[in-house]
């Protein structure tokens, strides 16, 4: 599942947004499917208290289901960095991790990918710029 988050969440109404797309494209699959997750947060900045809040209880409710889970957010923002590692540590499942370097984040990924699906999370990511060779 590709998550690319383009407005940041201002508010619990974003995170309920997101939960509803997610739900959404996980009911599409076999319901004892489970998935891999690439977010792209690199819009996301610190989160009021509450939408925090909202965000652990998204990560959470996935887990059941994730095999993988990454999020992506930029070096520069320090104190939303610290945000982010605290939800992944909150949401308690020990395959959710949070990556500032783009390649870091596609190398553990592809760990559990086929090379067909690393292609294409290397275009999500901005690491390719078209289909890949395979």
């Amino acid at each position: 599942m590709e998550i690319r988050v383009t407005r940041g969440y201002r508010s619990v109404n974003d995170i309920d947004e997101m939960i509803g797309m997610m739900g959404d494209r996980a009911s599409k699959l076999p319901q004892n499917q489970k998935f891999i997750i690439a977010a792209d947060w690199r819009n996301v900045t610190v989160m009021s208290p509450d939408t925090a809040v909202r965000a652990r209880a998204m990560l959470a409710k996935a887990n059941a289901r994730v095999v993988r889970s990454a999020i992506l957010t930029l070096a520069d923002q320090s104190t939303a960095n610290l945000q982010v590692l605290r939800l992944v540590r909150e949401a308690e499942n020990e395959n959710r991790r949070h990556f500032v370097n783009p390649r870091e984040q596609h190398s553990w990924l592809s760990e559990v990918l086929t090379p067909e699906e690393s292609g294409r999370l290397s275009v999500f990511l901005g690491l390719t710029s078209g289909p890949v060779a395979i």
